[in-house]
């Protein structure tokens, strides 16, 4: 792979700049994916701090209790094939045909816009989350990303090259402006919760209380603080690890990078130390005119 273009291969397929991971196959699957009544649907902008809140939703259903996560089907992004594919390895089917025979209720994680979801989720009115993420900290985050899955040792991040195509929305699944945008066009609806990174993170005991009542559960004090304690960065890490020895010891039958690569410091505002203030200037001044008709996605850029 070129040092220009890590932010590639991509393939577009209806309409969207896909991942060499997701398949045509895979998208299709993923929009016929039949969805039942207790099925809650997250989704947001790829490291927008989705993988996080998996865990925060699970944690809630599990009255904050990490031993009764599931790590072999909670973790997996419902349009790749398996995540085998980032270490190499190719896997024939799909995470939407995976998940059909996951227990309820599942927590079904994607960072498709509106018109690629499961065409059920809108029909059957399932709840649906969407997080947002300051786009600086996410470009921050697809760095990281980029050092740790697509490139080789000897490779690094072109930080220029790849701010650029991140402006311009030529990186997996387009722009930032496009994917937030094209939810907060839907704001009106009753089953989507608008869920900001930020908040999250600042007031975690509201976020969680205001997203079990989302999703229909009823959550304690109690609960909440279990909820919060076990999401932590750290929490994370040590349950991961417990899940990997569990892998190696075959208790699981499904081979994964290690789980702990998907986190990373789970910090807001990682942008504000970083020695690139014209950058940031013209990310704002070219994201602010894309997301002027916004609520939620123009407050990063006031």
């Amino acid at each position: 792979m070129n040092r220009t273009d890590y932010y590639k291969p991509h393939h577009i397929y209806k309409g969207t700049r896909m991942p060499p991971s997701v398949t045509e196959t895979a998208v299709d699957a993923v929009e016929d994916l039949e969805i039942r009544d207790d099925d809650i649907l997250l989704t947001g902008y790829p490291k927008s701090g989705t993988h996080w809140m998996v865990e925060v939703i699970q944690l809630i259903l599990a009255d904050g209790d990490a031993s009764k996560l599931d790590y072999q089907c909670r973790k997996a992004l419902l349009e790749g094939t398996d995540v085998k594919y980032l270490s190499g390895l190719h896997k024939k089917q799909s995470n939407a045909e995976r998940v059909k025979y996951y227990p309820s209720p599942r927590v079904l994680k994607t960072h498709f816009r509106p018109y690629l979801v499961p065409k059920e989720a809108w029909t059957k009115k399932i709840p649906i989350i969407y997080l947002l993420r300051n786009p600086k900290d996410v470009f921050l985050s697809s760095v990281e990303f980029q050092k740790v899955f697509t490139l080789s040792a000897e490779q690094d991040v072109d930080f220029d090259k790849f701010f650029e195509a991140f402006l311009s929305g030529h990186v997996h699944y387009d722009g930032w402006c496009q994917h937030v945008t094209s939810f907060e066009a839907l704001k009106g609806k009753e089953n989507i919760l608008f869920v900001t990174y930020e908040e999250a993170k600042q007031d975690p005991h509201t976020v969680i209380k205001s997203i079990a009542q989302h999703i229909g559960r009823d959550i304690s004090d109690d609960v909440i603080e279990k909820v919060v304690a076990n999401s932590t960065v750290e929490a994370m890490k040590q349950n991961y690890n417990k899940a990997m020895e569990s892998l190696k010891q075959g208790d699981l039958d499904v081979n994964v990078v290690h789980l702990t690569s998907f986190i990373n410091k789970g910090v807001a505002g990682r942008w504000k130390p970083q020695n690139s203030e014209d950058k940031w200037r013209r990310l704002d001044e070219i994201f602010k005119e894309k997301v002027r008709d916004t609520v939620y996605a123009i407050k990063y850029f006031k």
